[in-house]
């Protein structure tokens, strides 16, 4: 999917210079369209969606640090230091150690605003196919202030009163030039979640039931997306509504216990219900891709030779947290020594059909919903509910149902099969920041109080000295 931006918008969260987005404007001579001109025929506007997809492919977004730093930052990812990557993630250092994705998310939710304010003006092209490119629009700036919020601010159930500063701008207007750039404060959490619920309403009403690839922004996936917003949000009859609408898209196959590992394997991972696709040629490469963030291992025949770098290998506590016979253990094995120690390893990233450093990032999967969904019904006091959902993701994995569980034995039970399920895709830190609870690190890392400033990232500096309404996070 590899279609750089078509025109030229600018990032709204970087500073007015012209080379500081150099490298995200660069265009190939047959998707350069003028500004003026781009968004008012069919092609044109597909070409500018399929450009957001692209951003997305960054190893600042889903490429790698919305995957890998969540579990660096958490208690799930211990850091090896074979090539010093996230060794400043792992070790919750108060500078450079944290997401830096404002810039590309801005970029993205600023095409997204171009394309969805010149939807309603593209009258030559059918209303079926705007309303396909207005979900999918709707969706993705969902999707994006949604990461920007939980990345910068706090959620509403756990705010740190006096240290919270809102969570960031919301830019709902599309930018071509300098002029028309908004010097926003922070939004408020409320106002934020406000924001994104309205968005993923309209995504719902606009896409289509019929299935689109899991590649593009689906119905399904904004259902799911609603579902998981909810339960940060604290909103937990909307977590469950739409973790049913999730459930019943026919978007993302729930997998059996022997066809699970099987299914990290594939081409697409068939529980998808939201996936980043990435074409031969865009395989990130030695240095950064998830294989290599995650793996010494390279299978070459049956010969497994040392390829990537391993840096972020599960901790003892994770490893611990599985019971005997479960299934998704198998998909962490021992690394080469070719780096240094071997180490146990996450192989769920493993180079799609065999070619090294090549992963789809499934963004959502269908699993999800049955947690969301037994999360929610626990603290709403349906616990038979809760109970029946985690079982089934406990007799997939090949345990045994629980029986009896309730209260905070349900709640504990519920969050450990969360951890388990989905280790190494990018939930962990932000499960527990949700929930208010601290980081409990392995000797020598000190452990992180939910009340630390270092919970929250740091906006970057170039973005607090080019907007004087803009705040910076406390503690930087």
């Amino acid at each position: 999917m590899k279609l750089k931006n078509i025109f030229k918008p600018l990032a709204l969260g970087l500073v007015l210079t012209a080379s500081s987005c150099s490298d995200l404007l660069d265009v190939q001579p047959r998707q350069s369209i003028d500004s003026a001109t781009a968004l008012t025929s069919e092609d044109a506007i597909r070409a500018a969606v399929n450009g957001v997809y692209d951003v997305l492919q960054s190893n600042l977004l889903y490429g790698r640090d919305l995957i890998a730093i969540p579990e660096a930052l958490a208690d799930n990812g211990r850091a090896t230091n074979k090539s010093g990557r996230l060794v400043a993630e792992y070790q919750n250092q108060a500078t450079n150690a944290h997401f830096v994705i404002w810039e590309r998310a801005y970029n993205a939710i600023n095409q997204l605003n171009l394309i969805l304010e010149a939807l309603p003006k593209a009258t030559a092209v059918p209303v079926a196919t705007r309303d396909s490119f207005e979900g999918q629009a709707s969706m993705l700036r969902a999707l994006l202030y949604f990461e920007l919020a939980r990345c910068y601010g706090y959620e509403p159930k756990v705010v740190v009163t006096q240290s919270d500063r809102g969570t960031v701008p919301l830019h709902k207007k599309g930018v071509l030039d300098l002029s028309q750039i908004e010097r926003l404060p922070r939004a408020t959490i409320a106002e934020t979640y406000d924001f994104i619920y309205s968005d993923l309403t309209n995504a719902i009403a606009k896409l289509s039931t019929v299935t689109l690839s899991t590649a593009y922004a689906n119905k399904g996936a904004a259902n799911a997306l609603f579902s998981r917003v909810a339960l940060y949000r604290g909103d937990y009859e909307n977590a469950i509504k739409y973790a049913n609408a999730a459930l019943t898209s026919g978007i993302g196959k729930f997998q059996t216990k022997d066809a699970y590992v099987g299914a990290w394997r594939a081409a697409n991972h068939p529980e998808s219900m939201f996936e980043i696709v990435y074409q031969t040629n865009e395989n990130i490469g030695v240095n950064l891709s998830l294989q290599t963030t995650f793996t010494t291992l390279v299978t070459l025949g049956n010969t497994a030779t040392t390829g990537g770098f391993g840096d972020l290998v599960p901790t003892d506590a994770l490893l611990a947290s599985f019971e005997p016979g479960d299934v998704r253990r198998n998909l962490y094995e021992r690394g080469t020594a070719g780096r240094g120690t071997a180490e146990i390893e996450c192989t769920k990233f493993f180079g799609r059909s065999g070619t090294v450093n090549l992963d789809n990032i499934p963004v959502i999967r269908i699993s999800e919903m049955y947690l969301n969904r037994a999360e929610a019904y626990a603290l709403t006091g349906k616990e038979t509910e809760a109970l029946a959902d985690v079982n089934i993701i406990r007799t997939r994995a090949g345990l045994e149902a629980k029986t009896g569980l309730t209260g905070q034995a349900l709640i504990n039970e519920i969050a450990n099969q969360r951890r388990i399920e989905f280790a190494f895709e990018g939930h962990r830190f932000f499960d527990l920041k949700r929930r208010g609870q601290d980081i409990i690190k392995a000797a020598p890392v000190q452990n992180i109080a939910y009340t630390d400033f270092r919970i929250l990232s740091f906006i970057p500096t170039r973005e607090i000295q080019a907007n004087s309404n803009l705040k910076q996070n406390v503690g930087y």
